[in-house]
């Protein structure tokens, strides 16, 4: 009997486990692979938004007959584009200056800051009573103190028992 022959022999269970870990880690990486990818594409995609949108901006920015016609075009389109509220509030100035109408209506701007009527007068007049509480407070302890008219000097023992007791 020969030393080099005492492996056990390998089933095809073995085997097959093998095989089912190597293609779910083929496949795990090629996941990665599709996920990087797609990171990659959506990076592009940004960018190339904002590149065509500074172009706009330059665009819209410029006077000249050409210039004029895009102008005339993205005033009248550009609102209908817009779904939400608050991304035409963003644009208004913008659109209104071009001789566009959002068609907001006078509604309320979320980019303005809120003064909130209720809160605020709520706020004012607490913030006039606590003022007032403390003027008072203040104002006895002066009328006090000045009715004294003289000071108690005694001893420290006898201010310590008045205290204690």
């Amino acid at each position: 009997m020969s030393a080099t022959n005492n492996k056990a022999p390998l089933s095809i269970f073995d085997n097959q486990d093998s095989n089912d870990l190597k293609e779910r880690q083929r496949l795990e990486e090629l996941k990665r692979q599709a996920k990087v990818q797609q990171v990659k594409l959506d990076k592009r995609l940004n960018k190339q938004k904002i590149l065509m949108g500074a172009f706009l901006g330059q665009v819209l920015a410029t006077t000249g007959d050409d210039e004029k016609m895009i102008q005339d075009y993205f005033a009248i389109n550009f609102p209908d584009f817009l779904t939400r509220v608050s991304d035409k509030q963003l644009f208004k100035s913008m659109v209104e200056s071009l001789g566009g109408d959002m068609g907001l209506d006078e509604e309320e701007d979320p980019f303005e800051p809120r003064k909130n009527v209720k809160h605020q007068d709520y706020a004012d007049k607490t913030m006039s009573v606590n003022q007032g509480a403390i003027g008072k407070s203040q104002q006895e302890k002066y009328d006090t103190t000045a009715d004294n008219g003289s000071l108690n000097l005694s001893s420290d023992e006898e201010n310590n028992q008045q205290y204690r007791g």
